[in-house]
């Protein structure tokens, strides 16, 4: 799983649920209190995805083990 996990850094996921996508996380404190997740199928325009919104870290760090997820950052 990734231990590190960037924020307002495009990431590939390299393992676990859908592997070879393109992820996104936002960080959203002043609005939500919490993060965004994107994920989308590539880096082109109006690509396929989704996101998700997540209430603190701790919930975003249980969100990358429950995909077991491993990501490469691409900074």
């Amino acid at each position: 799983m990734s231990k590190n996990i960037k924020l307002n850094t495009q990431g590939i996921i390299i393992n676990g649920e859908d592997k070879g996508w393109y992820i996104y996380i936002e960080e959203d404190l002043k609005n939500t209190g919490g993060y965004y997740i994107f994920i989308e199928k590539t880096l082109e325009k109006d690509s396929e995805g989704y996101d998700e919104w997540v209430e603190n870290m701790d919930c975003l760090k249980n969100y990358f083990v429950e995909s077991q997820w491993e990501v490469k950052w691409l900074d």
